[in-house]
């Protein structure tokens, strides 16, 4: 079963000229993979002295029905070389790194597991989290059943507290979010509790920098969607609260456009991601016509939060810059300055600059499908590519393939050996050093 990721958080800014390569210009990296590790391969001994993040990434071998996670010790140049042992046969789908500790979703039964990430990058099973026994909640295995299972990873910003993705809670058809306490020392997890956020709501949260609360927001062709707001508590149990956006139905629409939906003439909010401080970046769908021309291309738009979590922009229709990709992940640099835009249609980055608005970056990086990202703290941006039916079903252009870009505040370029050949992946860790 696949979710929808909880997102994360990161961002660069700036005004120099850029000097981007990207498969769509003719600078682009060919890609070639000689040399470098593909799913299958390994190594032995310790990891290289210059490793700056492990990157994880579950995925299905060809003719195999259960999964497995292939790990990557990156360089300070975005090389990746095998970790010892990859792949390791851990049958997990959604993962999240924190700690010095990988957590899974496993495929096999309704736990979660936690992995210790060695010095080297290898994986040892630490220990096991059984949902059903342990929550009190119906789940089941992430492949199926007849309750949903767990998904959609995403620690807060300090690593304190996993949040995991329920779906068909309690086999209500509803979905809810699930708040664990994690112990850094062990791996090992503690139930706080759950938020039902109901049927048509998303788990794709992101944090404020002061970790006190979170947004979510979920694209349904502009008839009910809207932003989603929640507070953490001391202990890091999330729950809803009723921070305000204005405006309400997000940024003004252009004069004289007529609604393409159930709203006025507006956008819909979508995929969210936040700053290091108090600031949100929101995907926003057109929600209206223009001379009988209906809107398509998704907007970025850029809100500041208040102490109480509620949200403002003077973003317009006319400040807002536009992406032709369907996201299917938004991920912030951890410096603040960069927002990151993958999905149907490839990847592309934008300068994020707080509460003004995000200003062009450049061209799309590449055109591949990009189903999940994320960011190490060494200027590297990692993605894989979606399955060959997309994961949330539309097609895949150059499936089975996991990029690493180095992005800067005036350039972004695709990393030597990148893009690297994973089969069919699933989801994606990353673990700073």
């Amino acid at each position: 079963m696949r979710f929808r990721r909880l997102l994360l958080f990161s961002v660069l800014m700036s005004g120099a000229s850029l000097v981007l390569i990207g498969c769509n210009g003719s600078s682009a990296v060919s890609g070639s993979t000689t040399g470098s590790p593909t799913t299958g391969s390994s190594t032995t001994g310790s990891a290289p002295s210059s490793t700056v993040a492990y990157v994880y990434v579950s995925s299905w071998p060809s003719s195999s029905s259960t999964a497995q996670i292939v790990a990557y010790a990156a360089d300070a140049n975005g090389l990746l070389t095998n970790v010892p042992g990859s792949p390791f046969s851990q049958n997990v789908d959604s993962m999240a790194a924190s700690g010095g500790y990988l957590l899974g979703a496993s495929n096999s039964q309704a736990d979660i597991n936690s992995y210790m990430i060695g010095s080297n990058g290898a994986l040892t099973l630490a220990s096991q989290f059984a949902l059903t026994q342990q929550t009190g909640s119906q789940v089941s295995a992430s492949n199926g059943g007849t309750c949903g299972g767990a998904g959609g990873f995403l620690f807060d910003p300090t690593g304190k507290t996993l949040y995991t993705e329920i779906s068909n809670f309690n086999c209500s058809s509803n979905n809810a979010i699930d708040s664990f306490a994690f112990d850094s020392s062990k791996g090992s997890l503690s139930y706080l509790g759950n938020a039902n956020i109901g049927f048509q709501a998303s788990a794709a949260i992101s944090f404020l920098g002061n970790d006190a609360y979170a947004y979510s927001a979920l694209y349904d062709s502009c008839m009910y969607g809207g932003l989603t707001p929640f507070s953490r508590s001391n202990t890091g149990l999330l729950s809803g609260n009723q921070a305000d956006q204005t405006p309400t139905y997000g940024p003004p629409a252009p004069p004289g456009a007529t609604s393409s939906g159930v709203k006025l003439p507006s956008y819909s909010a979508g995929l969210t991601a936040t700053d290091t401080t108090n600031h949100v970046a929101i995907g926003e769908y057109p929600c209206y016509a223009l001379n009988g021309v209906v809107a398509t291309d998704l907007q970025l738009a850029a809100y500041t939060a208040d102490a109480s979590g509620n949200l403002t922009t003077t973003d317009t229709y006319a400040t807002m810059p536009k992406t032709t990709i369907n996201p299917q992940d938004l991920q912030m640099s951890p410096s603040g300055s960069v927002l990151a835009v993958g999905g149907e249609g490839g990847l592309q980055v934008f300068h994020f600059n707080g509460a003004s608005s995000i200003t062009s970056f450049g061209n799309v990086l590449t055109t591949d499908g990009i189903s999940q990202m994320f960011w190490d703290n060494s200027n590297h941006l990692y993605a894989i590519t979606m399955t060959p039916y997309g994961t949330l079903g539309v097609t895949s252009v150059n499936p089975d393939k996991l990029h690493v870009f180095t992005v800067t505040d005036t350039s972004a370029t695709e990393a030597t050996g990148s893009p690297y050949t994973v089969t069919t992946p699933i989801a994606l860790a990353v673990q700073p050093e």
